[in-house]
């Protein structure tokens, strides 16, 4: 007992102390005793002249790196650039020959009525009048309905979404709705200023809703030529009326119809003559006239919305 109260406390720790006390290892100290025998210092170096070399090459290795990875390669770039310059010049290349088409439809048009008034032919203009105005050509304006939908207000603490937005108005949304106001006797219809003809179909690309592959922006207006009073009791009486008021009971989807003593639908530009032949004085004369005191500013037929 008293030989083993007379050891150190710390004797069972002999690596921990060894490690402590002489933290080199032995072989330095000899490497280290041996050089300075030599005449040599007993450690190298580290400011030698290749340190200092290998330390500015590898520098200049990481700055090239870096900015390599930040800098678009020249072949993306370049593909981009000339991307957007195609891009450009198509689209000024159509507004240009939209606005040779503009030019030349009014020159038609004068030129047109120029020769129909020559003959005498006022029956004949008359009637192509109204077949213009049913197609859809020219712009509408008269008493109407004014339709605003939109999207269901953002919530402020909204639940995960785990399926569809049910409050996003889709294509098929707007379908009802327009044959439903046709189905009421409107007699011209636009969507966000885009005239609905009987070749016209709104359809989906995605998330976007689409008008003759043109895309609209929310809110949607949806412009209906007819009387007010008579159009809004039809509408709310039928499918569109109804799948409206459905909208916004179960999806909180915002809809608003007011009426309005003026309204306006702009024609088709789309739509141009494709085909014609000359019209012989005696078939002219005995084509149908229309009586001189109808002016066809709000007759046009129905037309039904396609779906996509």
């Amino acid at each position: 007992m008293s030989a083993a109260q007379g050891d150190r406390p710390d004797a069972s720790m002999t690596l921990i102390t060894e490690m402590m006390q002489r933290p080199l290892d032995p072989g330095y100290a000899v490497a280290a005793e041996s050089r300075q025998k030599s005449g040599l210092p007993p450690a190298t170096s580290h400011n030698g002249p290749m340190l200092v070399i290998f330390a500015v090459l590898v520098g200049a290795l990481l700055a090239t790196s870096a900015l390599a990875l930040r800098a678009p390669t020249t072949s993306a770039s370049q593909i981009k650039s000339e991307l957007v310059g195609r891009i450009e010049a198509s689209r000024a290349h159509a507004d240009a020959q939209t606005r040779l088409i503009a030019t030349l439809r009014s020159e038609i048009d004068t030129a047109q009525a120029s020769a129909l008034d020559q003959q005498s032919q006022s029956g004949l203009a008359d009637r192509l009048s109204t077949l213009e105005l049913v197609a859809g050509t020219v712009p509408v304006t008269g008493p109407g309905l004014v339709v605003t939908v939109d999207d269901a207000a953002a919530q402020v603490n909204p639940k995960p979404a785990t399926g569809p937005d049910q409050g996003k108005v889709i294509a098929r949304d707007l379908q009802i709705i327009v044959n439903g106001l046709w189905q009421a006797g409107a007699e011209a219809i636009s969507v966000n200023g885009h005239r609905l003809t009987a070749r016209a179909a709104i359809r989906f690309a995605g998330e976007a809703i689409l008008v003759d592959y043109r895309p609209l922006v929310r809110p949607y207006v949806i412009t209906a030529i007819g009387d007010p009073g008579s159009l809004s009791v039809e509408f709310a009486g039928n499918d569109g009326g109804s799948y409206l008021q459905s909208l916004k009971a179960n999806y909180q989807i915002r809809g608003d119809i007011r009426a309005r003593d003026s309204v306006v639908v702009p024609g088709e530009p789309a739509l141009s003559l494709q085909e014609a032949k000359p019209v012989r004085s005696s078939v002219a004369t005995r084509a149908p006239a229309r009586p001189s005191a109808r002016t066809p500013s709000t007759t046009a037929p129905q037309t039904t919305e396609t779906s996509p």
